[in-house]
């Protein structure tokens, strides 16, 4: 990784010689270490180091974005030039209130040595210790073991100066038989502390052995038991349709025009908290604004989004230390999602239930059907079970589902005490800690043939 200095003074450079009114650049410095196995084989393993700057510069109320990954003076003036060429082409915006400065964000835990110490042969003896797990049962595994550590900087010509280190670590384990039924478990941490190699590769076969002979079920409305990583599915949607103050001040979030009011159950509450230990924490947002605690649904009722600095300036409050990266146009949002657990266990929730499904993940997600009711469709994977008088009776064949997840989180009637950390779907380091849901009565609405 470049080394600090060396980044701080090229960036202090392009901003004291950038000829902008003003300017802001994100820096994001890390290597990715990644091992990859198929057929309960390693058959890639890869280390890549990259730094990238996003250049954002103001011309009067105009802005312009460019990037570049050669940290060079050269290279990097001429991203200044590109961004500074774009704003002076571009409308103005009336609304934008300029780069300001932002309090030094506060210590986060978000660094494990560990993790970016961690050897390729360290890696490669976690994957054996999987593939093991998996010939016990006479399965197959397929997946991936992911290390990664960082330096993230954000600086502007205002006087805003933030950095951290971190770390993250991502297992994911697809385990699969002769007849290609399937099971699936992923982990995700700020470190490999964190990451229970066997008890993932144990979920993962254990659903896949669990699976075998899958029937068919005539879809409708089913009790149905969704794990935390399908949960955490449905909440990286949500926060990009509707979690964010952007889709609400454009009426595309359901909770637009309804704050204030129950919108979900009173057993749900959704917060984002970019310094809690139980996720993956990041301390400030891609401008700089630390991250501020956003209760975004509380008891059912629809409390508050989450907002970067141009929207906060719409709505007349401060940002909430949410902004995305300045090339991505989709507005703020969160990226340390929880939701509050209930008290039960994973086996209680099935003796709850006199005919239903249990639901390992979802896939293919769809959550663009209807904005302003949530509606989202998806469809079952790796690990679908039937459940009859309180017990998993039979594998089924995947179904397709469709439903609101105002009315579908309207209707969870229990939550296990235990939570998962699910990783970014996108890929980005954040995260979802959710518990698994009992939802009444969820809408399938067809079938597969597998």
């Amino acid at each position: 990784m470049i080394d600090r200095g060396r980044l701080d003074a090229l960036l202090k450079e392009v901003l004291a010689s950038s000829p902008a009114d003003e300017t802001e650049l994100v820096a994001h410095c890390g290597t990715n270490r990644l091992t990859r196995f198929a057929g309960s084989l390693i058959h890639q393993n890869v280390s890549e180091e990259d730094c990238s700057v996003i250049v954002r510069v103001a011309v009067g109320k105009r802005t312009g974005v460019a990037g570049t990954n050669r940290l060079e003076g050269a290279a990097l003036a001429d991203a200044v030039k590109q961004a500074t060429e774009v704003a002076q082409a571009s409308p103005e915006d009336p609304d934008f209130p300029g780069f300001r400065k932002s309090a030094r964000a506060p210590e986060a835990d978000t660094y494990s040595e560990a993790t970016a110490l961690m050897s390729p042969s360290a890696r490669a003896e976690a994957v054996n210790r999987t593939v093991a797990i998996a010939a016990e049962k006479g399965t197959t595994v397929s997946g991936a073991y992911r290390v990664s550590d960082f330096r993230f900087a954000v600086m502007n010509s205002s006087g805003t100066d933030q950095e951290y280190y971190g770390t993250d670590a991502f297992l994911s384990v697809y385990a699969t038989d002769d007849d290609g039924v399937a099971g699936t478990a992923v982990a995700y941490a700020k470190g490999i502390e964190g990451i229970d190699v066997e008890a993932t590769a144990r979920r993962a076969v254990d659903k896949c052995v669990a699976g075998a002979d899958p029937v068919a079920v005539d879809y409708g409305p089913f009790d149905v038991i969704i794990s935390p990583k399908a949960v955490a599915e449905v909440m990286s949607w949500l926060s990009f349709t509707a979690f964010g103050a952007k889709q609400v001040q454009e009426g595309f979030s359901f909770m637009a025009g309804r704050f204030g009011e129950k919108v979900m159950g009173d057993n749900i509450t959704i917060r984002d908290d970019g310094f809690d230990p139980a996720g993956v924490p990041v301390p400030f947002d891609y401008e700089g604004v630390p991250k501020k605690p956003v209760t975004i649904i509380e008891r059912g009722v629809a409390v508050s989004p989450v907002y970067d600095t141009l929207t906060a300036v719409k709505d007349g409050v401060e940002s909430t230390g949410h902004a995305g990266t300045a090339a991505f146009r989709g507005g703020p949002g969160p990226r340390n999602l929880f939701i509050e657990p209930g008290d039960k266990t994973e086996d209680e929730l099935i003796s709850m239930v006199d005919r239903g499904l249990l639901v390992t993940s979802f896939h293919y997600v769809n959550g663009l059907l209807d904005t302003r009711q949530a509606l989202f469709t998806g469809m079952t994977r790796a690990g679908t079970f039937l459940i009859e008088g309180g017990k998993i009776v039979r594998p089924v064949k995947n179904l397709r589902w469709t439903d609101s997840m105002m009315r579908a989180f309207s209707n969870v009637d229990a939550m296990t005490r235990e939570r998962e950390v699910v990783g970014a779907s996108w890929g980005a380091v954040g995260s979802v800690t959710s518990p698994a849901m009992l939802i009444r009565r969820f809408m399938f609405t067809g079938a597969t043939e597998f």
